[in-house]
């Protein structure tokens, strides 16, 4: 077998690409589950004598590091938010996203390992230092946009949210600022599932484009305004605040790193294909 040549004996058939493709994602579904089920069990460590499952402490941590008690207003005035009670059924759903948050983060090392397995055969030698380098980078980046999305961007829009409504009431009316705990909970979960998924996608465009399997050309002035079209889009759905202020936040939050990836990876794409021109040309 030559070092230029895919380490496979045989090209596998398209069947058995389908039914190994099933194989592992099976097995990531079960790392999921088992993860949610393994996560949500673990005590919470609260110090008390009654047992408290870390699924149950999730969403008032959430609530607690997003909503400020109080705010204050450009004018000076302070505010005490004040929270609505949730039904039964709205308690069953913030539990269930809590666990399936667990979940997720669990699975993600496995997710990887899976993903590498099935496409490892397939890659030259040459290939393969690129690639776990690829995979490893793509788990840190959704690891750290959940984080950025829990402990950064959620608090921030949240408050900022908050703060739009006070100066909106006429004068001599009493304001009282009311949030539930699905509604935000719900919302920082979705906002990190999208913020890991996304804080990915600009290392995907940057390695494509640096490396030329995509066209530097292709993202011209009126691709990017179809991303920051997207990216608000995306925005909108994600944010629960109707003034369209979230939906700005969450857009240039997620437009901004898509925006220096395609930069960065057009201009070493374009050096790359330079120096390969100039290499045939002194041939």
């Amino acid at each position: 077998m030559s070092a230029a040549s895919p380490p496979g004996d045989r090209e596998a058939s398209l069947w058995e690409h389908i039914e190994e493709l099933i194989i592992r994602l099976r097995r990531i579904v079960i790392a999921f589950m088992v993860s949610a089920a393994i996560l949500s069990l673990v005590p919470a460590g609260s110090g008390g004598l009654l047992y408290t499952p870390l699924v149950t402490k999730i969403p008032a941590l959430i609530f607690a590091h997003t909503v400020p008690k109080q705010i204050k207003t450009l004018d000076g005035k302070v505010y005490n938010v004040t929270v609505l009670p949730s039904t039964e059924f709205e308690s069953i759903q913030i539990m269930m996203q809590a666990v399936m948050l667990l979940g997720l983060i669990g699975a993600a090392p496995v997710a990887a390992r899976e993903i590498w397995a099935y496409v490892e055969p397939a890659l030259y030698p040459h290939e393969k230092a690129f690639a776990k380098k690829f995979i490893v980078l793509f788990v840190i980046s959704f690891f750290f946009g959940v984080f950025f999305a829990i402990y950064i961007a959620a608090p921030l829009i949240v408050t900022m949210m908050l703060k739009l409504y006070p100066p909106l009431v006429p004068t001599g009316y009493e304001m009282i600022l009311t949030v539930r705990i699905s509604t935000i909970v719900g919302f920082v979960l979705k906002l990190a599932l999208a913020f890991g998924l996304l804080f990915e996608l600009p290392i995907v465009l940057y390695l494509l484009l640096a490396y030329g399997i995509l066209d530097p050309e292709m993202f011209g002035k009126d691709t990017m305004k179809y991303i920051f079209l997207g990216t608000m889009i995306l925005g909108a759905i994600i944010s629960p605040d109707p003034s369209g202020l979230g939906m700005v936040l969450i857009g240039l939050s997620l437009y901004i790193p898509l925006h220096i990836a395609i930069t960065l990876g057009k201009k070493r794409g374009l050096e790359r294909r330079a120096i390969e021109e100039a290499k045939a040309l002194a041939r």
